[in-house]
Formats: C-alpha cells, sequence, structure tokens
C-alpha cells in the first residue's frame, strides 16, 4: 500500500496544470491599485450569455469560470535612451461566470531561453460577474534584471481553491510579447566628462626646457660680457 501511495502523492505535488506556479525569490517593487468593491459590485450587471462575452475576449493560453477581457500594458522610464524600460503598468479587467469570485493574480517575465520568473503575487480581489468596474493594475519597478526581451505572463487564481482559471502571456497576446527591459540601477543616465587639464609630467618637461632656454641665454649674455672688458 505504501508502494503505490507514494507515487500518487509525487503526481499531486508535482502537477502544473492545474496548479498556480509557486512563487520565485523575484519578487519585484510593486503597488496596487483597483476600483472600491462596493463600488465594482454596485456596477456588476447581469450575467449575459457566456459565448457572447468570450467572442470580445483577448487572445489567451487558457481560460475557465474566469477569463481576460481587456488588457493595457506601458512600458516606462528609458533615462539612458537605450530603448530599454524599467517600470511596467499593467491593468487588466477580467470576467466570471458567477456573480462575485475572489481570485489574485500572477505576473512572471519569461526571458530569451524560457525561464519563467515570478515577479509579483497580488493581494486578492474580488471579479463582479462582468463588470468593467473591477479592474486591477499593478506598477513594478524592475530590479535586479538581465537587460533584454521579455514576455509577461498573468495567471488568475482562485483565491479559495489555488485553482488556476486564466492565463494569458506574450506567447498568445502581442502586447505582452517582447518588452524590452531592465534593472533601474542600469538605466540611471550617468554623464562622464573628460576636461584636458594642463600640467601633471608634461608640464613640468615643459616647466624644465624654459629653465634651461633661460640659463642658457644668461650665460651666453655673461660670456659677451667678458669678452668686451677684456
Amino acid at each position: 500500500m505504501k508502494t503505490l501511495a507514494l507515487p500518487m502523492i509525487f503526481a499531486l505535488l508535482t502537477a502544473s496544470s492545474v496548479f498556480a506556479a509557486e512563487p520565485l525569490n523575484t519578487a519585484q517593487p510593486t503597488k496596487e491599485s483597483h476600483i472600491l468593491p462596493s463600488i465594482a459590485a454596485s456596477t456588476a450587471k447581469a450575467l449575459p450569455a457566456i459565448t457572447a462575452n468570450r467572442s470580445q475576449a483577448v487572445t489567451q493560453a487558457f481560460q475557465s469560470s474566469a477569463w481576460f477581457h481587456t488588457i493595457d500594458l506601458t512600458m516606462r522610464y528609458d533615462s539612458n535612451n537605450n530603448g530599454f524600460y524599467s517600470q511596467l503598468y499593467v491593468k487588466f479587467d477580467a470576467h466570471t461566470d458567477y456573480r462575485e469570485q475572489p481570485v489574485y493574480a500572477v505576473y512572471s517575465l519569461i526571458d530569451s531561453s524560457g525561464l519563467v520568473s515570478i515577479i509579483h503575487t497580488s493581494s486578492v480581489f474580488t471579479l463582479y460577474g462582468q463588470s468593467t468596474q473591477d479592474w486591477f493594475a499593478i506598477e513594478t519597478d524592475l530590479s535586479q534584471l538581465r537587460t533584454g526581451y521579455y514576455k509577461l505572463q498573468i495567471e488568475l487564481v482562485d483565491a479559495t481553491t489555488g485553482y488556476l482559471l486564466a492565463e494569458i502571456s506574450g506567447y498568445d497576446n502581442d502586447t505582452l510579447n517582447r518588452l524590452p527591459l531592465e534593472d533601474q540601477s542600469r538605466d540611471d543616465y550617468i554623464e562622464v566628462i573628460v576636461r584636458e587639464e594642463s600640467g601633471g609630467s608634461l608640464g613640468v618637461f615643459s616647466f624644465l626646457a624654459l629653465s634651461c632656454v633661460y640659463l642658457f641665454r644668461r650665460n651666453r649674455e655673461s660670456a659677451k660680457n667678458s669678452v668686451c672688458c677684456e
């Protein structure tokens, strides 16, 4: 019995298609913003046919009882003008089949090699049917990030069960693809001024040369005076 139980437990623990990915230790400084729940709840509409709404949804990898309806992304701050940005602002509106559904979002960056790094796991917020007022936004300052092009991935997770409800990434949506990003410390604009200063070793040699000329002329004048006197 023990031999049979171990593989089953291992399979449950390693399953990744149903449960959201475990957070990595690469969380970034992030600010969250969303509308007050009371306002979002008051603007929630009666649920229309599901097919009517999903035809308007953005392209996404996976969806179940919840899905991404709209998503906006803005890249900010390129102080050194190299075309790579050090802050992300992401705002999305998601819909659900239910009147209310508590969720949280997991944000990850995928580099050119396919490595996935979780940069932020949000607090819990609530989706209210197909309201357009229950949007959620983050503003993330990037740190310890190699300069390069990244895909952004967002997973929407049921806060009660931990099940993955929806997933969208740069693999599916051009808005989240090939984001030119870099560490904020690498984005600092540093002005380097090189000044040409006189002095140093060249100044010393110039002074010695002038001194030799002066002594040569003085000795020559002394020699002329001595000849005249004779």
